[in-house]
């Protein structure tokens, strides 16, 4: 807490790595301390990868301001990755609010997509397809993919307003950069199992 109470108030922005929900309740907790002790701004202090998370901890990252940056590739049984020995640790009980994209979105949470590269590929694309063909791992959990223009927003709009460059990028608009690229095809005609061909 007081390393966040300090950094904040430099000014600075924070992204602090947070897999287990124990330790993104310690960051959720260090953010809310510096907003105590320093006053609120636009910080945009993001928690990076939040694979599991609690329904206490869901609604805080609106509150707070604070960015959830996620990575659709990391989920076990996206993109070929084996369901086990994750899905055992973290254990039925966790399962509803693991890699829970959706439901932070829904509780009015920016979320951010990256790769994490080197642990997973780079290539946003897949990354999208990941996030679009995402499955619970029980019928009785929750869908948390998204849509495929909730995932390029993931990968765009969001990213630049992670860094505080939403007037510059992340849109198709006139006076933006020209922060794009060409596709060889229409990523909304190509089927979501199919996008990896997308080059």
């Amino acid at each position: 807490i007081d390393i966040a109470v300090a950094v904040d108030k430099r000014g600075l922005q924070m992204a602090v790595h947070s897999i287990g929900d124990g330790a993104v309740r310690a960051v959720l907790d260090g953010y809310e301390a510096a907003q105590k002790a320093n006053g609120r701004r636009d910080s945009r202090h993001r928690v990076e990868h939040i694979e599991v998370v609690t329904a206490a901890d869901i609604p805080r990252f609106a509150k707070l301001g604070v960015i959830a940056s996620m990575q659709p590739p990391h989920p076990p049984g996206s993109m070929g990755l084996p369901l086990e020995p994750t899905v055992s640790r973290i254990g039925p009980a966790r399962w509803p609010l693991s890699y829970a994209w959706r439901t932070l979105k829904n509780a009015g949470a920016r979320v951010v997509f990256a790769s994490d590269w080197p642990v997973s590929p780079i290539d946003p694309i897949l990354g999208i397809q990941a996030a679009v063909l995402r499955k619970p791992w029980a019928e009785s959990d929750p869908d948390q993919s998204f849509s495929l223009h909730e995932s390029l927003g993931g990968y765009t709009v969001e990213g630049a307003y992670a860094e505080f460059m939403e007037h510059r990028k992340g849109r198709l608009k006139p006076g933006f950069m020209a922060d794009l690229v060409v596709l060889s095809g229409d990523i909304e005609a190509t089927a979501p199992e199919a996008l990896h061909t997308v080059r």
